[in-house]
């Protein structure tokens, strides 16, 4: 997930610099890859999230194992 988002927010990053670059050309300006960028953001954001959480619950097992 996390190379996707990377992926993606690459791709969008340089479609939003196109677009720019397009508006600044007296062409209609087309930012649809801020969509992609934020898209790409969030994925990253939820795979380091995820990676987290298991980081977490693997240190609460350990802690707990040796309770019993």
């Amino acid at each position: 997930m996390k190379t996707a988002g990377v992926i993606l927010f690459v791709l969008g990053c340089l479609s939003t610099l196109g677009g720019i670059m397009a508006a600044i050309g007296g062409h209609r300006p087309n930012f649809t890859g801020v969509a992609i960028v934020v898209l790409g953001a969030f994925l990253i954001s939820r795979a380091n999230k995820k990676k987290a959480e298991a980081e977490q619950k693997k240190k609460w097992e350990d802690e707990n194992k040796y309770d019993k």
